[in-house]
C-alpha cells in the first residue's frame, strides 16, 4: 500500500489517495444552466474547484457598439435573466453622457420595473435551490410566482402577489431542518469582495440604491444580516422579494425604462445599477449619437472568483449548496 500510494497528493487529513477530477454542469439540477464546473475529488471531499467563465460560444459583447437609440435594446440581452437592469444601467450611461435627467416619474417607473425583476429574479434562484435541496414544493410554488409576477399587468396585481410571497417565506422560515442543513455552509473569508445579496448576508449595507433619490422618497434601507452563509442568503433573498413587491406598489408603477432624449450628443458616460445579484456599472464613450466602445463590470463576473472559498475542503453536497448560494449567472461572466 505504501508503494501504491508513494506518488499520490495528500489529503487534508494527512492520507494519501487517488484524487478524481468530476464535472458538474453545464446542466446540473439546482445550479444555474451554462455554469460548468470540476470538482477535485479526495473521497466525498472537494479537494479543488474550478468553476468556468460563461456559456460556450455566447458571445453577447460582441457588436454591441453603434447608435445610442437602441444601445439599451442590445444591451438588456446581456443577461437573459435580469434585462431590464441592464436596460437601466445602459440609459443612465447615456443620459450621463448626454448631460440629462429623467423626470420624478420617469425615476419612479423605474423603481418599479427594476424591482419587480428583483423579486421574479429571486424567485427563479429560490425555486433552483429548493431544486438542489430536494424540498420539490419549494421549488413548485417559487416557480408559480415568479411566473405569475412576471405576467402581472400594474401595481395592483404585484400588491396581491406580494401576500402570496410572504406566505412562502414563513413557509421556508418553518420548514424543519432548514438551518441544520444550510447554517454555517457556504462561508466566505474576511475581505472576499462581494456585492449585492451575498454581500448584505454578511453584514455589509453596501447597495447602490441608497444614494438614488427615487429610493430615499420611497424610505428605503437594505436588508441586512451577519450570518455570511447558505442560510443568510437564503434569509436577504426572502425578505427582499417582499421588500421589493412593497417598492412597487409604493411607485405605483412598472414600466419599462427608456432612454432619455440626447439627439447626437458626443461625451463620456458611466452608470451603476443595484442588479438582484449585485453592483453592475458601465462606463461609455458617446460620438456623434453612438456609443463606440464602452466597459462593463456585472457581479456574477466578480463572485465567480468566490466558487473555490465556498467549496473547498466541503463535502460535495455542502459544496454544491455554497455555489448555489452565490446565484451566479453565466451570461454575467462571459468575456
Amino acid at each position: 500500500m505504501v508503494e501504491m500510494t508513494r506518488d499520490l497528493p495528500r489529503s487534508s487529513d494527512g492520507l494519501q489517495m487517488e484524487w478524481v477530477e468530476v464535472p458538474f454542469g453545464p446542466l446540473f439540477p439546482g445550479l444555474p444552466a451554462g455554469l460548468a464546473l470540476t470538482f477535485t475529488l479526495d473521497g466525498d471531499t472537494v479537494a479543488e474547484a474550478e468553476a468556468e467563465r460563461g456559456i460556450e460560444g455566447w458571445a453577447p459583447l460582441e457588436g454591441l457598439s453603434g447608435p445610442a437609440e437602441t444601445f439599451a435594446d442590445r444591451l438588456s440581452g446581456l443577461d437573459p435573466l435580469s434585462p431590464v437592469a441592464y436596460r437601466l444601467l445602459a440609459s443612465r450611461a447615456l443620459e450621463n453622457a448626454a448631460g440629462v435627467a429623467p423626470d420624478e416619474r420617469t425615476g419612479l417607473a423605474r423603481v418599479g420595473a427594476l424591482e419587480r425583476e428583483r423579486a421574479a429574479s429571486h424567485l427563479n434562484w429560490l425555486a433552483g435551490f429548493g431544486r438542489l435541496l430536494g424540498y420539490s414544493w419549494l421549488e413548485e410554488r417559487a416557480g408559480e410566482l415568479q411566473l405569475a409576477l412576471l405576467w402581472s399587468a400594474g401595481p395592483e396585481e404585484v400588491a396581491r402577489l406580494a401576500g402570496e410571497a410572504g406566505e412562502l417565506a414563513r413557509r421556508v422560515e418553518w420548514t424543519p431542518l432548514l438551518r441544520r442543513r444550510l447554517g454555517g455552509i457556504g462561508t466566505l473569508p474576511a475581505g472576499a469582495e462581494a456585492s449585492g445579496p451575498v454581500a448584505r448576508a454578511g453584514g455589509s449595507a453596501a447597495d447602490a440604491r441608497r444614494d438614488e433619490e427615487a429610493y430615499r422618497r420611497l424610505g428605503f434601507e437594505p436588508v441586512v444580516l451577519r450570518g455570511n452563509d447558505a442560510l443568510s442568503r437564503l434569509r436577504v433573498r426572502l425578505a427582499e422579494i417582499e421588500q421589493s413587491l412593497d417598492l412597487v406598489s409604493r411607485a405605483g408603477s412598472v414600466s419599462t425604462p427608456v432612454v432619455a432624449p440626447g439627439g447626437g450628443s458626443s461625451g463620456t458616460g458611466a452608470a451603476t445599477v443595484e442588479t438582484p445579484r449585485g453592483l453592475a456599472t458601465l462606463n461609455l464613450i458617446l460620438e456623434g449619437g453612438a456609443v463606440v466602445a464602452f466597459e462593463i463590470g456585472t457581479p456574477s463576473a466578480r463572485h465567480l472568483k468566490l466558487v473555490k472559498p465556498v467549496s473547498e475542503q466541503r463535502e460535495v453536497a455542502d459544496a454544491l449548496v455554497g455555489i448555489a448560494s452565490l446565484d451566479l449567472s453565466p451570461w454575467e461572466v462571459v468575456r
